[in-house]
């Protein structure tokens, strides 16, 4: 099956299998309403990463941002972390916030058309990205590659193939930093994970649904579960 979804052609080899726009009620309206612009983009980079851990940890990681005062002091300079909400729906889950800030850390977004953070994790490897710029959409994608090894592709997106100095520093912005910063700590997490000292993790939620919980990791962990109840049947 092929199928139109969100500004992007994905692909089902399960001829049995319900549309993604079935599965995924509310998702594309939700990409339509942040970013109206995404069927016109263009595709302009796309950068790989190798990296030391499994998949299902860098999925964790992406899906809470309990983390990020600590580990991204500059992307925390970007958006207003008191206004960023974790919301969690059948096979996807979000994370928004209002962004922008003109004295920030990050990278310029002086003139900026794009004034907020709209992320999206969609089951089981996909995340969906707009943030503040000018029009702009990246898509990252986290496929297993062994049991501690996951190969990471990020594709950016933007109004024209010619970048903006201001496009270009926010891509150095995400490889050169945001990107580090994340695999550091899946890889460290990785490590711990194989010590005699671990034994489960434990979930910090906020009722509020703020970026400060992890629900949206909750959330995922039970699709895995019962992904695996599944096969297990079979």
């Amino acid at each position: 099956q092929a199928e139109e979804f969100g500004g992007f052609v994905y692909v089902n080899l399960d001829p049995g299998a319900a549309p993604l726009a079935e599965q995924s009620e509310g998702l594309c309206d939700e990409i339509a309403r942040c970013a109206p612009d995404v069927d016109d983009l263009t595709h302009v980079r796309r950068i790989h990463y190798d990296i030391a851990s499994n998949w299902k940890n860098v999925v964790d990681n992406f899906l809470e941002c309990y983390h990020c005062h600590v580990a991204h002091k500059d992307f925390v300079t970007l958006v207003e972390m008191d206004t960023y909400e974790v919301t969690t729906h059948g096979i996807y889950s979000s994370q928004v916030a209002r962004a922008g800030y003109s004295d920030n850390a990050a990278y310029d977004v002086s003139g900026s058309t794009v004034k907020d953070l709209a992320v999206w994790w969609l089951w089981p490897n996909t995340c969906l990205m707009r943030y503040p710029g000018r029009g702009n959409f990246s898509v990252m994608q986290m496929v297993p590659a062994g049991p501690e090894r996951t190969l990471e592709t990020l594709d950016f997106y933007f109004e024209t193939s010619e970048l903006t100095e201001a496009d270009t520093e926010s891509i150095r912005y995400m490889d050169d930093v945001l990107q580090p910063e994340d695999i550091a700590i899946v890889e460290s997490v990785q490590r711990g994970m194989r010590t005699p000292a671990f034994d489960q993790g434990r979930i910090v939620c906020d009722p509020g649904g703020s970026g400060l919980s992890e629900h949206g990791v909750h959330h995922f962990h039970g699709l895995v579960l019962d992904a695996y109840r599944r096969a297990g049947a079979a």
